[in-house]
């Protein structure tokens, strides 16, 4: 498999996107995220998704050069309309006005709507645990195209991955970081499955006619993910999946209408500044000692943080560089050369 250097990957990434037809500063912004979500160890999420890409601009299902609009706002709150564009422009313009609220009110809370897809939830609670806030954002939809997993003791693609991030800063150990899809899996850890041609861990999909599998190809074939917890609490991450997608169907709500199935596809970002509460600083000792205290005493093994398996993965990545398998860095230089542009 192939070893890239951070830099490299995201000077290449973005010059595809470009040669797309992305603005140029839309296209470093999801060359950075995806390459950054790599560095994180989830490349479910990183510039594996670079051709998926390029294939919703040449279907027009992207607009590449499309700018937000911000429809309602207040002192606290705003509702944007993301006009198709890159769901990463969008979330990062969106988290940097949610900080900007809550920084002048206490909290700030943005949605979004008409998005592509936004990318690891994680980078925008990272931004902002660096601001010095509490973070919490929902993302996902139920019903329509990009519902990807199949109801507790149902059948059919009926609610979205729908995942959930919440970050917290600390003094000395980075951002504290809860980040992952209401389903077993995130879609994208599937297609990362494929890409190696190896089996799943455990039974994390359905086929199409609605029975377990670890087979990761089933999935691309009309099947679908399963909820988080099973098999013993799929309850719980079924009714997660369900109220992450009543927040983000808040976010699709411009008018009186009733939107599409298509359109119920939304991103609620809430930030809360920690300083209303008390001293910045004193919080991020506590985060500190809470951890410390924590990881005290292991039964076997070590015990982690959240968050700080990504920290750690980061680390070793950039200094060691991004280790691609064979099939994603073998379509992400057919999709470069199918636009012209050489390899690295």
């Amino acid at each position: 498999m192939p070893i890239i250097i951070a830099d490299q990957l995201t000077n290449f990434i973005a010059r595809i996107l470009a040669a797309a037809g992305a603005r140029t500063d839309y296209a470093d912004i999801v060359a950075v995220h995806l390459v950054d979500a790599n560095l994180a160890g989830h490349d479910s999420h990183g510039v594996i998704r670079t051709p998926y890409y390029v294939r919703s601009i040449d279907k027009g299902e992207l607009h590449p050069t499309a700018e937000p609009d911000i429809l309602q706002e207040t002192a606290s709150m705003a509702q944007i309309c993301g006009n198709w564009t890159f769901g990463q422009v969008i979330a990062k313009g969106a988290t940097e006005l949610a900080i900007s609220k809550a920084r002048d009110q206490g909290v700030g809370l943005v949605s979004m709507y008409h998005e592509g897809h936004t990318g690891r939830l994680g980078t925008y609670a990272e931004m902002g645990a660096e601001a010095g806030m509490a973070s919490m954002i929902w993302d996902g939809c139920l019903g329509g195209p990009r519902s990807i997993v199949v109801p507790l003791n149902g059948t059919g693609r009926k609610i979205g991955a729908n995942p959930i991030a919440m970050g917290f800063p600390s003094e000395t150990y980075g951002t504290v970081l809860l980040d992952f899809a209401t389903s077993i899996s995130a879609a994208g850890k599937v297609m990362v499955a494929v890409d190696k041609g190896e089996q799943l861990p455990g039974e994390w999909i359905v086929d199409a006619d609605w029975q377990p599998t670890s087979d990761p190809t089933q999935l691309a074939k009309g099947g679908a993910l399963r909820p988080m917890g099973l098999p013993y609490v799929g309850h719980k991450g079924y009714a997660l999946a369900m109220m992450v997608g009543f927040f983000t169907l808040m976010a699709s709500l411009p008018s009186d209408k009733e939107p599409p199935l298509e359109d119920r596809w939304g991103t609620v970002i809430l930030m809360i500044d920690i300083s209303r509460f008390g001293a910045l600083d004193v919080f991020q000792r506590q985060v500190d000692t809470i951890i410390d205290f924590v990881k005290t005493d292991p039964l076997e093994g070590e015990v982690l943080y959240p968050g700080e398996v990504e920290a750690r993965n980061r680390q070793e990545r950039l200094a060691n560089g991004i280790n691609l398998p064979e099939a994603t860095w073998r379509e992400i230089l057919d999709c470069a050369e199918g636009l012209g542009l050489e390899g690295l």
